[in-house]
């Protein structure tokens, strides 16, 4: 039980870390699993303790969500780590898809493909705000986000 708490103080003081010292995306990733956790809480506190053995829509619902604004982060910001927070949501809702389909999934393996990505979520976010951090420090700030693409101007044949 310690070891539970222990990895929960962790990853609550990971995202407090992102909040303070991150740029705009680490913030964004950390108030995305902060909303998840909140979210879950919520859905508990609404429907009660869902039974191991069956998808609870709510956790669908709420991993489904944190997938999409996690790719959305990914696929916009100026770093590399968000790929990686957001491979570990895929893998939470793969978790969910695959019960499914086949509901005797093994417990142990639903139960580690849906509670232990936020671990890797928390070590990249602790890397990339410790990235992001050193690299203000070191060259000042810099675009948070991808410059969109723009085509140049067509010469005009004359």
């Amino acid at each position: 039980m310690l070891l539970i708490w222990l990895y929960r103080a962790a990853v609550a003081a990971t995202v407090l870390f992102a909040l303070r010292k991150g740029g705009e995306p680490e913030r964004l990733v950390a108030t995305i699993l902060l909303a998840t956790v909140l979210l879950d809480l919520l859905n508990h506190a609404a429907f009660g303790m869902p039974a191991f053995f069956s998808v609870d829509p709510g956790h669908l619902v709420i991993d489904g969500w944190a997938m999409i604004a996690l790719l959305w982060v990914a696929l916009r910001a100026n770093r590399g780590w968000p790929m990686w927070a957001c491979s570990a949501q895929i893998i939470v809702v793969l978790a969910h898809m695959s019960k499914l389909i086949d509901l005797s999934l093994v417990r142990y393996g639903y139960f580690v493909m849906t509670q232990m990505p936020i671990l890797i979520q928390a070590v990249a976010l602790l890397a990339g705000t410790i990235a992001h951090f050193r690299r203000e420090e070191r060259i000042g700030r810099y675009h948070a986000w991808r410059l969109p693409y723009r085509r140049p101007p067509r010469l005009r044949p004359t």
